[in-house]
C-alpha cells in the first residue's frame, strides 16, 4: 500500500498555500504569520482526535463510514464558505465532542496566545479539510477501518514529537481521559444520537 511520506497536516498546509493561509487569516482577523502555526495546531488536534476515536473497533468503523461522505468533498475550493459552514462543527462534535471541542480551542488559544473564539472558528474550518484529506488517502489506498486506524495512529505518533506535541498531549488527555492512541478512548462527552459527520 502506498502512503504519502508527508504528514496530513503538512499536506493540507501545502494545499492551502500562502494565498489560502492569508485568506483564513483575514477571515479570522489575524495575519498569515500568526495564522499558519495556529492552523497547524488545529489540524493536528483534529487529526489526533480522529486517531483517538479509532481506539475501539466500533469507533473506527463509525469514522470510516463517515469518511465516505467526504471522499468527493473539495473544501479547498472555497475557503471563505467554510467560515459559515456547519459541516466543520458537526465533524468536531463527532470527533472531540462538544465540550471537548471547547476544551481544545481553549488549549490551542492558550498555547498560541490567540483568542479562543478565533481558534474555535479555525478548528471548524480545518475539520472538513482533515476529513477530505483522510478520505482521499482511504480511497487511494483502499483502506478499511483497521487500515484507516493504523494510518491515523501513524499520524498521531509523528505529531507527538512536533513543537506542539506537549500541547496536543494535554488537550487530548483532558478530552479522552489521557488514553494513548494505541489504547484509544471515546470523548468524555459523546455527540448527540443521530448526529451526522
Amino acid at each position: 500500500m502506498s502512503q504519502s511520506s508527508q504528514s496530513m497536516h503538512e499536506e493540507i498546509i501545502s494545499k492551502l498555500g500562502p494565498q489560502g493561509i492569508q485568506q483564513m487569516a483575514s477571515l479570522l482577523g489575524t495575519d498569515a504569520e500568526s495564522a499558519k502555526p495556529a492552523i497547524q495546531a488545529c489540524l493536528a488536534t483534529v487529526i489526533c482526535g480522529m486517531a483517538r476515536n479509532c481506539g475501539e473497533p466500533k469507533g473506527a468503523q463509525s469514522l470510516r463510514a463517515a469518511m465516505d461522505d467526504h471522499s468527493a468533498a473539495e473544501p479547498f475550493r472555497d475557503i471563505a464558505a467554510l467560515a459559515n459552514d456547519q459541516d466543520g462543527q458537526r465533524i468536531l462534535a463527532h470527533v472531540l465532542g462538544v465540550p471537548g471541542s471547547r476544551q481544545a480551542a481553549e488549549g490551542i488559544a492558550q498555547f498560541m496566545g490567540m483568542n479562543s473564539g478565533a481558534v474555535t472558528k479555525m478548528m471548524a474550518m480545518v475539520a472538513p479539510m482533515a476529513m477530505a484529506m483522510m478520505a482521499q488517502r482511504i480511497d487511494a489506498n483502499h483502506m478499511d477501518a483497521t487500515a484507516m486506524a493504523r494510518e491515523l495512529r501513524r499520524q498521531e505518533s509523528a505529531m507527538s514529537t512536533s513543537s506542539f506535541g506537549d500541547m496536543l498531549s494535554g488537550v487530548l488527555g483532558k478530552i479522552f481521559g489521557g488514553a494513548q492512541a494505541q489504547g484509544g478512548a471515546k470523548p468524555k462527552s459523546k455527540p448527540q444520537r443521530g448526529q451526522r459527520v
